[in-house]
């Protein structure tokens, strides 16, 4: 039985995450180690990367990589996977919610400044101000899941990736 671990970057958030990485992630969550991914395993590994109905994302990746249709992402059908995934930048939205340390389901400008933090910014306070800036549609001061992917697409035109 394989054990997988997710390739971490040795200079955090200055080295795009590699593919080896992602399916590190995704490998994590093969629960019964069988080396292939079910739709249970596979809406978990979505939930950890911060999709916002992981089972739907589960089933869309699934009809996307499952090249054989038999209801399981082998290691063969991982590098679509992982296309699937990167495609709609669900690794950084992961790491954004993973900051939202009292869990109102929104981020404040401290937990922004954490999450730039750990994406590696090199003024924190400074990517998170101009995130909210750029992010927070309705201007109360916190970022709401409505709003997440706005932060996302943001912070990878700064070309932050998960490390």
């Amino acid at each position: 039985m394989p054990i997988f671990y997710p390739i971490i970057s040795a200079k955090p958030g200055r080295l795009p995450l590699i593919e080896e990485q992602l399916k590190g992630i995704f490998k994590q969550h093969d629960r019964n180690g069988d080396g292939r991914l079910d739709k249970a395993e596979l809406k978990e590994a979505f939930k950890q990367l911060g999709a916002m109905i992981p089972g739907w994302r589960a089933a869309r990746g699934l009809s996307q990589a499952d090249a054989n249709g038999d209801g399981y992402i082998t290691e063969e059908e991982m590098t679509s996977l992982v296309h699937y995934a990167i495609r709609f930048g669900y690794s950084l939205k992961g790491t954004f919610k993973q900051h939202d340390k009292n869990g109102d389901g929104r981020l404040d400008k401290a937990e922004l400044m954490e999450a730039f933090k750990r994406l590696g910014a090199m003024i924190p306070w400074w990517r998170a101000t101009r995130g909210l800036h750029h992010a927070d549609a309705n201007g109360d001061g916190y970022i709401t899941e409505e709003e997440l992917t706005s932060l996302v697409n943001y912070a990878l035109h700064l070309g932050h990736t998960v490390n």
